[in-house]
């Protein structure tokens, strides 16, 4: 049984991600305005910002990486958003010969209740349940689109760092 009743939302619905290809010079450049970036277009902290996975091959030329990383930011009481971030790329050992670059960005804003206990379960979760669908909804849905607008900005942000036009948008 789960100690937990969690509401998980993809922010970037239906497509659930953004991503950006790059090729020319120095694409791991990009690895070191990350966390700023993210800092400043989520408000966040240091604290915030993880770094999963680092992986770095330095045994042939171009050198190959994968980067996974996110941004865990509590938005109140109940509700946490994410932005995850997957880099693979090569990266010449001359950073003036080109490169190339996969950035995958994905977000998602949780809400969680506790629910460990019977009497959490039987009596407080439907309460939850109802106030969620009636109240709170609106400010999930507000989260969202923050969370949203932040993570077009990091792919423009991104883009310009490399010159990458902006793709087109439907909605």
């Amino acid at each position: 049984m789960a100690n937990k009743f969690v509401i998980e939302d993809d922010v970037l619905a239906p497509k659930g991600k953004i991503v950006v290809e790059y090729r020319g010079p120095n694409p791991f450049a990009f690895y070191s305005k990350i966390s700023g970036l993210l800092q400043s277009i989520f408000q966040a902290r240091g604290v915030h910002y993880f770094e999963d996975e680092f992986r770095w091959d330095t045994v042939k030329d171009p050198r190959q990486f994968l980067l996974r990383m996110h941004l865990e930011k509590p938005l109140d009481r109940f509700t946490h958003g994410f932005v995850h971030l997957k880099i693979i790329g090569e990266q010449p050992s001359d950073p003036k010969k080109n490169g190339a670059m996969f950035v995958e960005i994905g977000s998602n804003i949780n809400t969680s209740f506790p629910a460990s206990t019977p009497f959490q379960k039987l009596i407080i979760l439907p309460f939850l349940w109802f106030y969620n669908m009636t109240f709170y909804n609106k400010v999930r849905r507000r989260y969202m689109q923050v969370f949203k607008a932040g993570v077009e900005r990091l792919e423009a942000e991104l883009r310009s760092i490399f010159g990458i036009p902006m793709r087109e948008r439907l909605t």
